[in-house]
């Protein structure tokens, strides 16, 4: 029961003489609720069925009151995909077909997600919008659920022509993934900075310090370099063994702050300047698949020693995260045809071990790169056919 306490004040009007305030304590959370209850300002005596009213009114208030903390605390991933359905839906042209991509990149399993993305699409249609399997209609939803130190998020997306609409909505974690999330020390999270239909090995943004910033795009025949300001952009063509290859691969070498960047396309390791767009410095390394070496400064993703753990594909070394050591990223074992997902293991003398869950993306990883400061991920999405680029950034359970 709530504690109940009533005063007489030092000073103030006598007909304001009592007051009584309740103090509630709610699990989990501490709310205080104050009332007070006066004297009417009239003459006749306040009869006991007004008494009565009022005391009933404020119990009915405190308890709404009270619930509106359980109610918030009880919502899950099926109702935020709802609210979410509500929010596109009430944007979207009435009587148009409407194609629907549904993307996880957080670290749900797939058969979960499946479950919310039906969801999903029954609220949209309860609501009459007419989803087509389509991709060639002129409206195309995109939703994507990622997640973040605190709890997930839902990223609506509405694309008509030239034009898009963008919707926000966080969700807490429920008790279930949360002690899921914090059972492992390491949890990685995605950040997608870039999407389009050409092949890229890897991609990356860097910024001079001084308020200029540029998109570099390695491609299997060079780098593109865009200007994030202008928008423009141009393309330095490399004469490679990239270019020719079935299964090119390069890697970007950026630091935190500058105005080049290197890069190492086989079988050359070049350094370029981004301010004139030029390359500074470009030489042979010993052939299509050594790694540079004398004085360019590029350096090459390196293939931890050792099989990979049963059920992973590519694996790139890392640097150490949340105190651990030898540690290194693994991809999932499919094809090109199949989603992957990406995995922090630490190397053990007793063999590898996953120090964090698995983070799903929409297709295939096709680049894993982790030699600057920040890692990232190409990937192509089995949905759109489109490349994505994602940066990584990694977080420490308590």
């Amino acid at each position: 029961m709530p504690h109940t306490l009533c005063a007489r004040p030092k000073q103030g009007p006598r007909d304001l003489s009592k007051g009584c305030v309740i103090i509630f304590c709610s699990s989990g959370r501490r709310a205080r609720f104050f009332f007070v209850f006066r004297v009417a300002r009239r003459n006749a005596p306040m009869m006991a069925a007004n008494r009565l009213n009022l005391s009933s009114r404020a119990i009915l208030f405190l308890f709404v009151l009270i619930g509106i903390p359980s109610a918030a605390r009880s919502a899950t991933l099926e109702d935020h995909a709802k609210e979410l359905a509500r929010e596109i839906a009430a944007a979207l042209p009435a009587q148009e077909n409407v194609s629907c991509e549904f993307r996880n990149i957080s670290s749900l399993q797939p058969d979960e997600v499946a479950g919310i993305e039906q969801v999903f699409k029954a609220e949209l249609q309860g609501l009459g919008v007419r989803l087509s399997s389509s991709s060639e209609t002129a409206i195309q939803v995109a939703v994507t659920l990622s997640e973040n130190f605190k709890g997930f998020v839902w990223t609506g997306e509405i694309h008509k022509g030239d034009s898009s609409q963008v919707f926000l909505i966080d969700a807490e974690r429920s008790p279930e993934n949360r002690s899921f999330a914090d059972a492992m020390p390491v949890t990685i999270q995605s950040e997608k900075f870039w999407e389009g239909p050409e092949r890229i090995l890897d991609a990356g943004e860097v910024s001079n310090g001084a308020g200029k910033f540029w998109l570099v795009l390695l491609l299997p025949g060079g780098l593109r370099i865009q200007d994030k300001q202008t928008g423009a952009a141009s393309t330095l063509v490399i004469g490679t063994a990239a270019s020719t290859s079935r299964d090119p691969w390069g890697n970007l070498n950026i630091g935190p702050i500058g105005n080049t960047v290197g890069l190492f396309l086989p079988p050359h390791a070049c350094t370029v300047n981004l301010e004139i767009g030029s390359l500074a410095e470009c030489l042979p390394t010993g052939g299509p698949e050594a790694p540079p070496g004398g004085r360019t400064p590029v350096e090459v993703d390196i293939t931890p020693p050792g099989p990979p753990p049963q059920g992973k594909g590519t694996q790139i070394e890392m640097g150490s995260v949340c105190g651990g050591a030898n540690q290194f990223l693994a991809t999932g074992a499919g094809d090109y045809t199949q989603t992957d997902s990406l995995q922090v293991f630490e190397t053990k003398s007793s063999g590898s071990l996953a120090v964090s869950a698995e983070l799903n993306f929409p297709g295939p990883i096709t680049g894993l790169h982790s030699v600057s400061e920040t890692p990232r991920v190409v990937v192509r999405n089995l949905t759109t056919g489109n490349y994505e680029a994602y940066r990584l950034s990694f977080s420490c359970g308590h």
